[in-house]
Formats: structure tokens, sequence, C-alpha cells
């Protein structure tokens, strides 16, 4: 029989690879995600909650969340949400898109 302190470390060992291989949030994919959800800048308001699944509302709530972060982070930026989500992912095909916090900037211009 295992004592709690080594069941807790071959536990842990056996949780090591799945953690490892978990996908981070891509900004740019994400933001492709709630472009996706939203369909055009005329339904923006009406989120399709029974037409998406978990995952794809919490990529969405990602990008949302980080547009909005950075926005009350950074005084000039006050442009609309759904134009610079748009923008940022414009850049989710690509094979070298610009780091977040560059695409973050440049989406306030616009």
């Amino acid at each position: 029989m295992l004592s709690p302190k080594s069941f807790l470390v071959v536990f842990t060992l056996c949780l090591l690879p799945s953690l490892s291989s978990a996908k981070s949030l891509s900004l740019s994919v994400s933001c492709g995600e709630l472009m996706d959800i939203y369909s055009s800048k005329n339904e923006k308001k009406l989120l399709a909650a029974q037409t998406t699944s978990l995952s794809e509302s919490l990529r969405a709530g990602y990008c949302l969340g980080v547009i909005e972060q950075y926005a009350k982070s950074e005084y000039g930026c006050r442009s609309d949400w759904y134009k610079r989500a748009e923008f940022i992912a414009s850049y989710a095909s690509d094979n070298n898109p610009p780091s977040e916090k560059k695409l973050l900037r440049l989406s306030c211009g616009i």
C-alpha cells in the first residue's frame, strides 16, 4: 500500500504528460473563434450560445478578455473591440505572425 505522500507523487507524475501536451491559447486563433461566433457586425450583440461548443466559447472569451484588458491598460486604445478582434484574427493562418503584444498595439490604431 502506498503512503498518501507516495500516492500524490505517483499521481502527479502520471498527470505531467497530459499537462505538457495541452495547447496554449493563441490570441489570433482565439479571435478567429470570436469572429466565427459573431457572423456579422450587426449581430455582434447576439451570441450564438446554442451552436457554440465550450472550447470555442472559452477561446472566444479569451480573445475578448485580452482585448478589453489591453484597452483598459493602454490609455490611447479606445477602438471598437470587434474591429480589433477581426484585425487580430486575420493573422491566425500566418506562419510567422507578429507577437501578441504587437498585434494588440497595432489593433489599437484601427
